[in-house]
């Protein structure tokens, strides 16, 4: 990022500063509403005021969260058992149909998991209330808004109070939290901030034509009542676009912002960038940045996979495994996100990758298809190896004849 992006902003703030304070001068303003309107804010230094709404508000932060609530909302979620014949789904669970179909009445599996990523990435921290048949297992769960959980330690033991819930111990909460459990909202207030009046300055600015802001001067003191008379009649007299009459004795200077100054796109991408930077998403998945490829597009969506997606859903993975699976039945069963679309990588790689593993004899052909969803082919069930693409059960016989051959 070119230090002329933040000394452009840093400009327009304070360029309207230094000439309010001109000694002698009287100032009113034409067109679109100084940067300086945007300072009058406390919450940060930019002065634009940042909650959860104003936020979310700004689209890049909207489209971050979107991205990544409905990306993991998408995936299959399945209660898998291990045993002597491998992996499988564990058919019948009692926390199945929870956990992929309707984990709370009225919410599909999509909206509820949605919402409960969306939570996390907005508050910091996501909670859902297990609640439980009398045997102890899992029949419904309960989203909660975080601002509603209030956390404390009542007899030793760590206590959920949630408005119009009650108090629910540790154990029947389904909790998933970020690094330290704060809202990046509130760690990033101030860079959210500054996008925030920048979205604002921009508005207000092209709102306005794009009319820069001037000083009507006298050299004549004036009196309080005289300076609101003329201030109204002034900005009452014509159009933004419109011609405008000088009062006698008063001259007027227009407050020039060159084209690099006015033109906010740089600034903008630099600070989307950041909000980008901030949740883990490429720049190219939410619209940012236009100069992207195909190739770099695939490659991307990849690293948004591994080192975005995938975090998240272990969390949440080893959270459900501790409060969804009954104590004897974690060393054999564990919940899992189908990952495999998101990391099936571009199609030269996957190519490249089935071909390895078909010559070394470690998947068959059908089962290469099966993972490309396509269908079986005869005679493709059976594993081979690169001499001659021989069956594995024929080798043996294969490498005798070989050897008797003296070859």
């Amino acid at each position: 990022m070119k230090l002329s992006t933040f000394r452009n902003l840093r400009t327009m703030a304070n360029l309207f500063q230094r000439i309010f304070k001109r000694s002698g001068v009287q100032v009113a303003y034409t067109g679109y509403p100084s940067f300086a309107s945007h300072l009058r804010g406390i919450s940060t230094k930019s002065g634009a005021y940042i909650d959860t709404e104003t936020a979310l508000g700004l689209t890049t932060v909207y489209a971050c969260v979107s991205r990544i609530a409905s990306t993991i909302a998408q995936l299959h979620l399945d209660i898998m058992t291990r045993n002597e014949d491998g992996v499988m789904k564990a058919t019948g669970h009692v926390a199945q149909d929870l956990i992929s179909q309707e984990p709370e009445a009225g919410y599909t599996a999509f909206d509820f998991w949605e919402t409960y990523i969306s939570n996390v990435l907005i508050y910091g921290k996501a909670y859902a209330i297990i609640k439980r048949l009398p045997n102890g297992d899992p029949y419904e769960l309960c989203l909660v808004n975080p601002k509603s959980v209030k956390q404390k330690m009542v007899d030793n033991d760590l206590v959920y109070d949630i408005k119009d819930h009650g108090i629910y111990f540790h154990a029947d909460m389904l909790i998933t939290c970020n690094l330290y459990g704060q809202s990046p909202i509130e760690l990033h207030r101030e860079m959210l901030g500054l996008a925030k009046a920048a979205q604002d300055f921009a508005s207000e600015f092209f709102g306005s034509s794009g009319n820069m802001t001037g000083i009507l001067s006298s050299n004549e003191p004036l009196k309080k009542e005289q300076i609101d008379i003329i201030k109204d009649s002034w900005n009452n007299s014509g159009d933004q676009l419109g011609t405008k009459l000088l009062p006698f004795g008063f001259s007027y200077n227009r407050i020039a912002v060159d084209p690099e100054n006015a033109s906010l796109t740089e600034q903008r991408d630099f600070l989307n960038q950041e909000i980008c930077r901030i949740f883990g998403v490429p720049p190219s998945m939410v619209g940012v940045q236009s100069n992207v490829t195909y190739s770099n597009t695939e490659q991307q969506a990849i690293q948004f996979a591994k080192y975005t997606i995938v975090p998240w859903t272990r969390r949440l993975e080893q959270e459900m495994n501790c409060k969804l699976l009954a104590p004897d039945e974690r060393p054999t069963h564990f919940t899992r996100f189908d990952l495999s679309d998101l990391l099936r990588g571009d199609s030269v790689s996957r190519a490249q990758y089935y071909d390895t593993l078909i010559k070394a004899g470690v998947i068959s052909i059908n089962e290469a298809r099966a993972a490309e969803d396509l269908n079986e082919v005869d005679g493709g069930s059976v594993h081979t190896v690169q001499v001659n693409q021989i069956a594995l059960d024929r080798l043996e016989k294969y490498s005798d004849k070989v050897s008797s051959d003296g070859v």
